[in-house]
């Protein structure tokens, strides 16, 4: 096993692609459409009602599922982009303790008045 690092830069990676993944598959569930009036080509009125119940069904839960899809995917950007912006700033604390010159970079309060 190598260094801490690279468990959490492959574990940043899987969340990030999961991300991307799950905003694929709500754009493929937009793209599909209604499902059509194929009455006629059942042959029965007893099948074809209950293919348009079906199909009814189908819209309300493809668009609740299309909006938890799509939830999810906001989610592990957001979680993703909020563990690499941690990531760079224990990086950069890292850097500012191990400064040759002892100096030390913290937070920028603001700028300094002189005689205070």
């Amino acid at each position: 096993m190598g260094n801490g690092s690279d468990y959490q830069r492959l574990d940043l990676d899987v969340i990030e692609s999961m991300g991307k993944g799950l905003s694929s598959i709500k754009k493929a569930f937009d793209g599909i459409g209604k499902l059509d009036d194929y009455s006629d080509d059942f042959g029965s009125d007893h099948l074809a009602d209950k293919f348009g119940d079906f199909a009814d069904n189908w819209e309300i839960s493809r668009e609740k599922l299309t909006g938890e899809v799509d939830a999810l995917a906001q989610i592990a950007k957001a979680a993703a982009k909020a563990y690499d912006d941690v990531d760079h700033q224990l990086a950069e604390a890292i850097r500012g303790a191990q400064d040759p010159k002892g100096k030390t970079q913290g937070p920028k309060v603001g700028p300094k008045v002189k005689g205070k």
